[in-house]
């Protein structure tokens, strides 16, 4: 735990919540097309205020998202964590695995240590994700781990988005 946040170590992870040190590795990723999926390509400014916006998160709803670093190197690798924007029913496990470190199992590390972290200390113990049908590889991947496909969310602004819920993890281990 630093200060009010916690902190997650994985076998291959160190998980924290963002700070002004991660903005250039996070501005290289929002820049490309690449991000496309996930609010980008945007421009530095902009990735500035959403790294605000995550660390006020955690202030306002009590958990957010986390930054992904390689315990071997110290390397960004990603993103993960919950989100529940303004109107919407409940949190959304998300994550986002920059494509270099893609196909590596990172994915699947980080939101195991996310919905571990989550059900032993904030409280969300079978979130959801929020998945298009064209990001078949998430949704595999989700359906590994557990999740069962369950009715549309209809989310403010957006409209209806399918969703997998993913039952209660176990809470040996880290987080």
């Amino acid at each position: 735990m630093s200060g009010k946040f916690p902190e997650i170590t994985t076998e291959r992870l160190y998980m924290h919540v963002g700070r002004i040190e991660d903005l250039d590795e996070l501005d290289a990723y929002f820049t490309t097309e690449e991000s496309r999926y996930v609010g980008g390509p945007r421009s530095r400014s902009a990735t500035f205020d959403a790294l605000c916006a995550g660390v006020g998160h955690w202030y306002l709803r009590g958990f957010g998202m986390w930054i992904l670093n390689s315990r071997d190197d110290g390397t960004q690798v990603g993103i993960a964590g919950f989100s529940q924007p303004d109107g919407w029913p409940e949190p959304e496990l998300t994550w986002v695995v920059y494509d270099q470190f893609s196909g590596q199992g990172i994915a699947t590390e980080a939101v195991a240590a996310c919905r571990r972290a989550a059900a032993r200390h904030l409280g969300i113990k079978t979130p959801i994700s929020l998945l298009r049908p064209e990001h078949l590889p998430l949704i595999k991947m989700v359906e590994r781990m557990g999740a069962s496909r369950v009715a549309d969310m209809d989310l403010p602004e957006i409209g209806p988005i399918p969703a997998w819920r993913f039952p209660e993890p176990e809470t040996n281990g880290n987080a």
